[in-house]
């Protein structure tokens, strides 16, 4: 990623039952945009992750107003939320056979459905952020130099679904409108809550103290443990302890837990359940009255025996006993709604001790003395206290006085999180990002030639070399570039440097490298593609077209009483690899600075296997 500075940054959340966008230029500080098409005068900053599609397959609406179009009594429409989960094979799998209808069919039509829905979040992001700077009508950002940073899950662990969530993120117009457009997927959600922890918190954090962020929103909760490495105000840094995880637990299952208890009810009473508007349960489960209800529970003036919840499409003077409805409201005990919000808490709860338990398992004398929480379910007042609660009565030998905090602005933190990462790498020129190293999750290798030792390649495949025939090559070794648990350093790119020999009439400017993974413990990986245990992750294509000869290293053989002496040529350039959370980048540099071109100087071809592979 450039470390120049761009004319604006625009961060997009796409989360799995709301979505946030937020940005800033050089010159303003974050701005939310919270104008949302249908959502009143509210001035929600968060939009609904929702579709619906009319009946031949064309998009009707998205976000607050879908709910006005599914009611509008045009036969055949369809509602489309929670995709972006579905992206990832094991969870559409799962919900399939769980029989969840409402499921897409497949992972590519999962992923249409999230180029769909970010194809009007960007539309409106633009209308939005072109009308504040004053250009909406006047050429607009097209030629600005605009960044759009995206998060992914900690529970995206293959490259497989990192890949197919660009392919979304291009197709819907992200980082392809102008030529200094970019896009990128940088950090996970858990990471860039804790950048915005680390920053913006009021908690004061003392050098080398520990902390665990907990981000729980609609779909995942993800957990990042850091350590503070700097505590300059400025520019503060953390280390990632361990590979950033991630659990499926989030507040769409409170939903569908609610969704369930009122058909319950209404199942008992079929001939007033058939009186009520269609799909009633799901539209009480997505009523802003429901919404409100989820956000406040579990705060001391909102706490009450029973809840009472509107029912829109119910006369006000409608009252059933038995259905638990009081003038035109359902009424729910504080048990009831407590056993929606429990097996979300034991989930999170468990999640969280693995995490402890990995540092006493490691031998860490340290304290975790804060537990952050973001995200939707994680600002609810219910979870802070049940957690709270848990780690008061049950400490842990590495948590046991662990302040349990909610973060500044939870339910934007991711948002808030890879701007303010970005931010601090403009003003450093690069070298100083908020989330110094990170942890990695698999080995990454390249496939190359060692020359031919007889103790070290036994077995091996030999090649003897075209220009020495007194040289023998053992092809198809592995040099490791990163191993798995290794700490990566975000700035600092792995390099590996090629020497390709060149007859003085070769012409060939472009060669492929092969790399490799494997999720192996270190000490397992194997030294050659013979061995067990790696697979080819992709294909790299180095491409130096418009190098000249005389920039590339003359070498001349000599000869001997009994060959001739020839001229050969050496052209030496690395291949920068920048490992992320779970994606690698490549660069092409050659003599020294980064290679360009009239052509993309970089190809990647990704392996159908390397690319599923999952730790």
């Amino acid at each position: 990623m450039s470390t120049d500075m761009p004319d604006i940054m625009v961060a997009i959340d796409l989360g799995t039952t709301f979505t946030g966008v937020a940005w800033m230029t050089p010159r303003t500080p974050i701005q939310v945009i919270n104008d949302w098409p249908g959502s009143g005068d509210r001035g929600e900053r968060k939009v609904p992750t929702t579709l619906v599609y009319n009946a031949n397959g064309v998009l009707s609406s998205w976000g607050f107003m879908c709910d006005d179009d599914e009611g509008d009594g045009t036969p055949g429409k369809t509602r489309r939320e929670f995709f972006k989960i579905f992206m990832e094979p094991e969870t559409l799998a799962t919900a399939h056979q769980n029989g969840i209808s409402s499921a897409p069919a497949s992972t590519l039509e999962a992923q249409r459905f999230v180029t769909d829905y970010l194809r009007q979040i960007y539309a409106h992001a633009k209308e939005s952020i072109e009308t504040q700077i004053g250009k909406r009508h006047y050429g607009g950002w097209t030629d600005l130099a605009v960044e759009f940073l995206f998060s992914v899950p900690t529970t995206w662990t293959t490259i497989l679904v990192i890949n197919t969530f660009k392919e979304a993120i291009r197709n819907a117009g992200f980082g392809v409108e102008g030529p200094r457009h970019s896009a990128q997927v940088d950090l996970t959600e858990a990471e860039a809550a804790a950048v915005a922890t680390l920053k913006i918190s009021a908690v004061n954090f003392t050098m080398g103290s520990l902390f665990l962020t907990v981000d729980a929103g609609g779909g995942t909760t993800d957990l990042a443990l850091m350590q503070v490495t700097s505590t300059n105000q400025q520019v503060p840094q953390m280390a990632s302890l361990q590979p950033v995880s991630g659990v499926g637990v989030g507040a769409s299952v409170i939903d569908h837990l609610f969704v369930r208890l009122v058909s319950q009810r209404l199942a008992e009473f079929p001939d007033i359940s058939a009186a009520l508007p269609p799909d009633f349960p799901a539209r009480l489960s997505r009523s802003h009255h429901f919404r409100t209800l989820k956000h406040k529970f579990g705060e001391r003036a909102y706490m009450q025996p029973v809840f009472r919840v509107p029912m829109e499409g119910v006369a006000h003077d409608f009252s059933h006993h038995g259905l638990g409805i009081s003038n035109g409201r359902m009424i729910f005990t504080v048990q009831e709604i407590q056993s929606l919000f429990d097996p979300q808490v034991e989930g999170i709860v468990k999640k969280i001790v693995e995490e402890l338990n990995w540092l006493k398992d490691n031998n860490y004398p340290q304290q975790v003395q804060h537990m952050v929480l973001s995200g939707g379910l994680g600002s609810s007042a219910y979870v802070r206290e049940q957690l709270e609660q848990r780690f008061l009565n049950y400490p842990h030998p590495n948590a046991s006085r662990v302040a349990v905090i909610p973060c500044n602005d939870p339910q934007l933190v991711v948002v808030r999180g890879l701007l303010l990462d970005r931010q601090q790498r403009w003003e450093t020129g690069g070298t100083t990002s908020v989330l110094a190293t990170r942890i990695a999750r698999a080995s990454y290798g390249i496939v190359v030639q060692e020359a031919y030792s007889p103790a070290l390649h036994f077995n091996e495949d030999i090649a003897a070399d075209v220009h020495d025939p007194r040289l023998k090559w053992a092809i198809n070794q592995i040099q490791w570039l990163i191993r798995k648990g290794d700490v990566v350093n975000p700035n600092v790119p792995l390099v590996k440097s090629f020497e390709i020999r060149l007859a003085a009439e070769d012409s060939a400017r472009s060669w492929d490298s092969e790399v490799v993974i494997s999720y192996n413990e270190p000490s397992f990986l194997p030294r050659s593609l013979k061995q067990a245990g790696a697979v080819k992750l992709c294909n790299v294509t180095s491409n130096l077209e418009g190098v000249q000869q005389k920039q590339l290293i003359k070498k001349h053989k000599r000869g001997t009483c009994f060959s001739r002496g020839h001229l050969f040529y050496i052209c030496q350039f690395d291949v920068r690899v920048i490992v992320a959370p779970a994606e690698l980048r490549f660069e092409l540099w050659f003599a020294g600075q980064k290679f360009s071109g009239n052509h993309e100087p970089i190809t990647v071809s990704w392996d159908q296997e390397g690319v599923q592979l999952k730790g």
